[in-house]
C-alpha cells in the first residue's frame, strides 16, 4: 500500500525531531521534499505545517517558493509568519531571491492580511528589500500613513524616516505609543 505524503511527512518529522540533537540535523540532507511540501500546504496539524515550513526553509529553501508562496493563504496566523519567513529569509538560501517576485507577495501581504503580527513582520521583511527594490519603501511609507495598527504605523514610520531595515518588535512599538501618548 502506498504512503501518502502526510504520512511520509510526519514519519520525517518525527524522525528528525527524534535525531537532531544527537546528529546536528544531518538527516534534513535525506529531506522527503515533495513530501514535506504537500504537508507544509496540507496537513491537517498546524504545527506540523509550521514544523514543515522550518524544515523546508533550512534544507531546501531554494527549491520551496512555490510553498511558502501558498502557505502565505493558511488559515492560520502562526503558519503565514513561517511562510513569510521562508519566503523572504535570504540567510539559508544557496541561489539569489528573485526580489521582485518576493516584494510583490510582501507587498501584498502588507496590504491584505487580517493579522497586525503577520504585517508587522511584513514590514521587516519588505525593510531588507528597500535598497534593491523601491516598492519596498513606498510600501512601508504607506503602511505608515495607513495601516489600521499604531504599532505597525510607528515601526514603518521609524523604517521610512531611517532608511534602516531594523524593525523592532510589536510589543516594544505598543510601549512605545503608550510612552508618547502618557507624555503628551
Amino acid at each position: 500500500m502506498a504512503r501518502t505524503d502526510i504520512e511520509l511527512a510526519n514519519d520525517f518529522v518525527h524522525r528528525w525531531l527524534a535525531v537532531r540533537k544527537e546528529r546536528r540535523g544531518r538527516l534534513g540532507k535525506q529531506i522527503p521534499l515533495a513530501a514535506v511540501q504537500a504537508a507544509a500546504i496540507s496537513h491537517p496539524d498546524l504545527a506540523m505545517r509550521r514544523i514543515c515550513l522550518f524544515l523546508l526553509d533550512h534544507y531546501a529553501s531554494d527549491a520551496s517558493s512555490e510553498t511558502f508562496r501558498r502557505a502565505l493563504r493558511d488559515p492560520v496566523a502562526s503558519v503565514r509568519e513561517s511562510a513569510l519567513h521562508g519566503l523572504a529569509c535570504e540567510r539559508c538560501r544557496h541561489e539569489d531571491i528573485c526580489v521582485t517576485h518576493v516584494v510583490t507577495d510582501l507587498i501584498e501581504i502588507m496590504t491584505s492580511d487580517p493579522n497586525a503580527e503577520v504585517r508587522h513582520k511584513t514590514v521587516a521583511a519588505l525593510a531588507r528589500f528597500m535598497g534593491r527594490d523601491g516598492r519596498a519603501g513606498r510600501a512601508i511609507v504607506r503602511a505608515a500613513h495607513h495601516d489600521p495598527d499604531p504599532a505597525i504605523r510607528d515601526v514603518a514610520q521609524a523604517v521610512a524616516d531611517s532608511g534602516r531595515p531594523h524593525v523592532r518588535r510589536r510589543k516594544a512599538a505598543l510601549r512605545n505609543i503608550r510612552r508618547t501618548k502618557v507624555h503628551a
